[in-house]
């Protein structure tokens, strides 16, 4: 396993084992779920954007998509999509890459969108990844 990647991902998990936060549209770069099933940490990476996801619980899954946004809100597109196999252990970190980013000097919104065996559908709140703002625009 690639170096960085094995620390991102602990660094993901001691996070998510630590923190307590609530849902808030205000997160930047981390949100976790109040109930404690669901995590995602976003970060820019040399080969687009890093999207790291820690469930507690995903053998209660058929699929999840990871859905992004330039605004917080609305537009949001399916950007990645994990289906589970019914193997799938309770407790799962899964690191993805979106190679194909929005534009990098304006924030972009991530969120996780989970179906249940029993296709119950839930959304969660965006994380948003702010824009660098420093970045010059191409014309």
């Amino acid at each position: 396993m690639n170096k960085n990647l094995f620390l991102k991902i602990s660094i993901v998990f001691l996070l998510v084992a630590s923190a307590h936060f609530s849902f808030s549209q205000n997160n930047d770069y981390f949100l976790k779920s109040s109930d404690n099933e669901v995590a995602i940490e976003v970060s820019r990476g040399a080969e687009g954007i890093e999207i790291a996801l820690l469930f507690t619980r995903a053998s209660q899954f058929e699929f999840v998509t990871i859905e992004k946004s330039a605004d917080a809100q609305n537009n949001f597109s399916q950007c990645k999509y994990i289906k589970f196999n019914e193997s799938a252990n309770d407790s799962v970190v899964i690191v993805k890459r979106d190679v194909y980013p929005l534009n990098a000097s304006e924030d972009v919104y991530y969120r996780v969108k989970t179906i249940t065996k029993e296709g119950v559908s839930r959304v969660y709140p965006a994380v948003r990844l702010p824009g660098l703002h420093d970045t010059k625009k191409l014309k």
